[in-house]
């Protein structure tokens, strides 16, 4: 019997998590992008939300994370001014809204927590990045929306792997990527 305990015990204490990146893959357009005008000053205003499993959620501590990486790529495009966070006066404005959906199958995680993580189990995180950029008096600019997805794998034998392929560490970059796919595809359409 306690053998059986240690057992199930050291089971647990090994099973890891591994998160890769299903799409889309690492953003290859230029950055920054060309500029082709002067440099307009924006304020981003930064919200999101999640589903699990079809039901509304809070996306938690992520959000934070998500908000710096989204800030990272407006200031690393050099094409505007200034960028600031949902404060003070500007020329357009970028309402960004942040929504994941995570989604798994149940009976694979039945099966997977029933056996300690021996038979694998797999978690979808479908991230959506929604722009919508108006004027300082509220005209809209433009609207555009990019998606992305990650896959998180537990399993008994990814232990090892777990501290290199952590979520919170891959699905920032996604976020990333996805913000300059927005501001590449708003820039080519002359918004800024």
């Amino acid at each position: 019997m306690l053998r059986a305990l240690s057992a199930v015990s050291l089971a647990a204490c090994l099973a890891g998590c591994v998160a890769v990146r299903s799409e889309p893959p690492q953003f290859a357009g230029p950055w920054p992008p060309p500029e082709t005008g002067p440099r307009p000053t924006i304020t981003l205003t930064v919200t999101g939300g999640a589903f699990v499993e079809g039901y509304p959620t809070d996306l938690g501590p992520i959000l934070d994370r998500w908000g710096v990486e989204t800030e990272r790529a407006y200031r690393e495009s050099a094409l505007f001014s200034e960028v600031s966070i949902d404060r003070g006066r500007s020329d357009v404005r970028a309402n960004i809204e942040l929504r994941a959906t995570l989604e798994q199958y149940p009976a694979l995680a039945f099966f997977s927590y029933l056996t300690l993580l021996v038979i694998p189990n797999v978690e979808t995180i479908d991230i959506v990045v929604s722009t919508r950029i108006v004027t300082a008096q509220g005209e809209p600019l433009g609207t555009v929306e990019v998606h992305g997805k990650s896959r998180t794998w537990y399993e008994l034998l990814l232990f090892p792997f777990a501290p290199f392929f952590e979520p919170k560490q891959v699905t920032p970059g996604i976020v990333y990527d996805l913000n300059r796919e927005a501001i590449s595809t708003l820039h080519d359409r002359g918004v800024f």
